[in-house]
């Protein structure tokens, strides 16, 4: 990137600064005019002189001169508004533009950086860079030419226009000027130096804090939480006492300008007012000029303003360029250009002499040469910082070699396209990373190299679109369409995406993760008109998991929904739905507040016996926690009042107390009603909903279906239809699992994914599993499941090459065995090049090099180098 802020901001700029600059310009002649006319309408209008007999052939008085100048100064005014509102948008969009266009850059650079560069610099300082300090950067943009030319315009034209009334207060107007220009650019040098200062300290600061969240287990593991507080404590004291420092001189600069500009006014009146008494000077001049001094301070403050600005701006991209251009930053061409046809990586891997080094002292590889032949599985091996995994990182091109050559294919990869090992390479690591989306997205991430199918748009949204593409190319970005649909599905030996999901499925089941999808998939919603058939079938599973519980005499592990029974499994709330709630209004969590819900339980008596039951849960609740810590796991664990709203409810059941539920408020009621909507019979032994409270419940459920069936507020629980609120594995169940037995969720989950897969619903399960979000980096996924769906990833871009660093780490030994051996047959006639943790899984390959130091120490196939006193026996042993 340019590391000059100026020459950036003219390098994508340029025209529209000449514009803004134009129109800048045009409007200085009107402003002269309007500081001229006051004084005519002045000295001419109102005092009755010099005002012309005729103006084109018309009669012109003095009242009707006044009104022909007060109207042309509105006017000029309406004039110069309309042009300065033009500027100020055309800068704004100028501003945007130019600041989308830095964090695209800076994106890209980021794009570009060393794999080692990462070690060195954390998500917590890059995201900040690009995001919050690029704005006043930004902001700053459309400023940079057009408001000094536009604010010292201003002063010329106010100077000129004084100089014109008279040169000794012109000469006043401006004593004080080369003080203030001498004096505050080396006042403002220092407050420089203590910003980039600040800079520095706020990104370090920021990435502590970053690693204090990812490490956030390990500090209350080890109670370490004084330790971080005291360092984050020293780190925003270092930053205070720079601002201080800043504050002190940026406010000095401050009262220095004030205090000069507040001095000139004593010139005016002195030196203008006896130029008046003596007749050298009109007293409509002098007015003039005192409005045209009013009106000088703002421009001379605006270009002081500016200046400080600037130098803050520019020290802040020029801190902001530096990060983003560490030393062995990948080609930009490398990455961007891809040739038409992707050659294949049939032929041989050949590095000949391969050093790898990240610092440039010590080198990770030393010397390396070795050859891998086409189709052959290589292991490698090696303990700690081996070699093996650079090895793998110069094989993908995720790093390039220090010296030496590395060829795949009769390519030099120092000098190849990223497209060429990014389409033809597929990789997995210890710990890839897994994006945010789906377990799709994640799985077809390596096919998407570009759009390849636009989405179908009306003519409005193809407009839109037009007009994005136009906007992304202006400001230097992207104009690709990320709504497209980006699948190269021949690159996956597909057709289409009903081929690549097969493909899909087939691979979870190799590396061993179709269970866990299917069972993403039975707990994810459905759309009951976009599948029918699978809503079909789960209501087939949901009759035979009814009559397996019946001949299997399950009843005390599940609680199936039935219309006119209550359950004890729910929450008195949930037994008065008996549904899903489609509208936030109808959420448990808000019922004891909804309007209709309560009218709906008085009309059927039930209101003041629910406040009743509230008011015992209440006092007893009170009465059994009043003395407990506040901090006390009991709150949790036990209790329906929280420890801050302990006080609350004592105070209402003093209420209670001295006069019943009379004594208490409207908002009191709710509180208790929420107690007793919380109630869930299994688990809360009170005592306070009996069997006939029970009955009214279901009587009123009753009601309330009546009342709502047509509201679409509740999707209540029908036997013989499919609940699109619930999840597919809540559907076919139909019930609760008991709280009262131990073991009863996981039995019951057993019990519906088998008679799920009985009735064939396995395939759509899959495929609905598919579509589970995974969470921020896979944080819903396992670390066992984050890699195989990255060893997945790598397997469906069916690429010519396959590079693995370890990613069954996490894995049992037994399922990693299974997995490793399942991807080298599904990898017959490709290349494959393992890194492995452990070193008994090389059995299974063609060809085995150990590394040591950054060296190939031994090679060979696997029976080969295990005899006694081999480096590959003892790391076996």
């Amino acid at each position: 990137m340019e590391r000059s802020f100026f020459r950036y901001v003219l390098q994508h700029t340029w025209r529209d600064q000449v514009v803004l600059l134009a129109l800048t310009v045009v409007g200085f002649p009107l402003l002269y005019i309007n500081l001229e006319l006051p004084k005519r309408i002045v000295n001419s209008a109102i005092q009755g002189k010099n005002i012309p007999a005729t103006f084109l052939g018309f009669d012109v008085t003095q009242i009707s001169y006044l009104m022909a100048l007060s109207l042309l100064l509105l006017t000029l005014i309406t004039v110069n508004g309309i042009l300065k509102y033009w500027v100020n948008v055309y800068s704004g969009v100028v501003g945007e533009r130019t600041t989308r266009r830095m964090r695209h850059d800076l994106y890209r650079q980021v794009l570009r950086f060393p794999l080692p560069q990462f070690k060195a610099m954390s998500a917590g300082e890059i995201i900040p860079m690009i995001v919050a300090e690029t704005e006043p950067v930004g902001g700053f943009i459309a400023d940079a030419f057009v408001l000094p030319v536009f604010q010292g315009g201003l002063l010329i034209t106010y100077m000129v226009f004084i100089f014109n009334q008279d040169l000794w207060l012109g000469l006043a107007a401006i004593a004080l000027y080369p003080p203030q220009v001498y004096l505050i650019p080396r006042l403002q040098r220092k407050v420089n130096l203590l910003a980039k200062e600040r800079v520095q300290t706020a990104r370090q600061l920021s990435d502590r804090i970053g690693e204090s969240v990812a490490g956030f287990a390990e500090i209350r593991a080890n109670d370490t939480i004084h330790l971080e507080r005291a360092d984050i404590s020293e780190r925003l004291g270092r930053i205070y006492t720079i601002r201080f420092e800043i504050y002190k001189r940026k406010f000095f600069i401050k009262f220095l300008n004030n205090f000069l500009a507040q001095i000139t006014p004593f010139f005016f009146y002195s030196v203008g007012g006896y130029l008046v008494i003596k007749g050298s000077l009109s007293l409509g001049a002098l007015v003039a000029v005192l409005a045209a001094y009013k009106d000088i301070l703002s421009p001379w403050k605006e270009l002081l303003t500016w200046y400080s600005t600037k130098e803050d701006v520019r020290i802040k991209y020029e801190q902001i360029v530096s990060q983003f251009e560490p030393t062995g930053l990948v080609d930009e061409k490398l990455l961007d250009q891809a040739p038409a046809e992707i050659p294949r990586l049939a032929g041989d891997v050949v590095a000949s002499s391969l050093v790898y080094s990240e610092n440039g002292v010590n080198n990770r590889l030393d010397r390396v040469t070795l050859k891998i032949e086409p189709g052959q599985h290589v292991a490698l091996v090696g303990r700690g910082h081996s070699g093996k995994d650079d090895l793998t990182h110069l094989i993908t091109r995720l790093t390039l070699p220090t010296a030496g050559r590395l060829n795949v294919s009769g390519l030099n990869f120092a000098d190849v396209p990223q497209a060429i090992p990014g389409r033809r390479i597929g990789y997995a690591a210890q710990n890839a990373h897994i994006f945010s989306g789906t377990i799709a997205h994640n799985l077809y991430y390596g096919l998407k190299h570009l759009p390849l199918r636009p989405p179908e748009r009306d003519d409005a949204a193809k407009k839109l679109e037009e007009q994005r593409v136009r906007d992304s190319i202006a400001a230097g970005n992207s104009p690709y369409d990320v709504r497209a649909d980006w699948i190269d599905y021949e690159a996956a030996g597909s057709t289409d995406l009903t081929e690549l999901t097969e493909r899909a499925i087939e691979v979870l089941k190799l590396v061993e993760l179709d269970r866990e999808v299917i069972g993403y998939g039975l707990r994810s919603p459905v759309d009951p008109a976009a599948h029918p058939d699978l809503v079909a079938k789960a209501l087939e599973a949901r009759k035979r998991v009814r009559d397996r519980v019946t001949r299997d005499n399950l009843g005390d592990y599940v609680e199936l929904f039935e219309r006119d029974a209550y359950l004890v499994n729910m929450t008195v709330s949930e037994n008065l739905l008996f549904g899903m709630p489609r509208h936030e209004d109808f959420e448990p969590r808000k019922l004891a507040t909804n309007a209709e819900v309560l009218k709906l339980l008085r009309d059927v008596g039930l209101l003041d016996e629910l406040h009743a039951a509230g008011a015992k849960v209440a006092q007893l609740m009170v009465e059994l926690f009043a003395d407990v810590s506040p901090d006390s796991d009991l709150f949790d664990q036990y209790s329906f009042i929280s420890a801050e709203d302990l006080p609350e409810f004592q105070a209402l059941v003093a209420k209670l107390n001295a006069g019943g539920l009379a004594a208490i408020p409207e908002r009191g009621k709710a509180r208790l009603l929420a107690l007793t909507f919380r109630l869930v019979l299994s688990q809360h032994r009170l005592g306070v909903v009996d069997e006939a409270l029970q009955a009214r419940i279901v009587r009123a459920r009753g009601e309330f279906m009546r009342r709502f069936a047509d509201r679409d507020v509740v999707e209540f629980f029908d036997p013989d239809r499919f609940n699109a609120v619930l999840s597919l594995q809540e559907n076919i169940l139909f019930g609760r699992a008991s709280l009262e037995q131990a073991n009863a969720p996981a039995r019951i989950s057993a019990l519906v994914r088998q008679v799920a897969s009985e009735v064939g619903m396995d395939a759509e399960l899959a495929h609905a599993g598919l579509d589970f979000e995974v969470g921020n980096a896979g944080s819903r996924l396992s670390y066992s499941e984050r890699q195989r769906l990255a060893i997945a990833r790598a397997l469906m871009k069916n690429a010519d090459v396959l590079v693995f660093n370890e990613p069954t780490s996490g894995l049992d030994p037994g399922t990693e065995q299974r997995i490793v051996h399942a991807v080298l047959e599904a990898a017959r006639g490709r290349t494959v090049v393992w890194a492995l943790g452990r070193a008994e899984l090389a059995r299974a390959f063609d060809r085995v090099l150990v590394l040591e130091d950054g060296q190939v120490v031994e090679e060979g196939r696997y029976d080969e180098l295990a005899d006694n006193g081999s480096k590959l026996a003892k790391m076996v042993a």
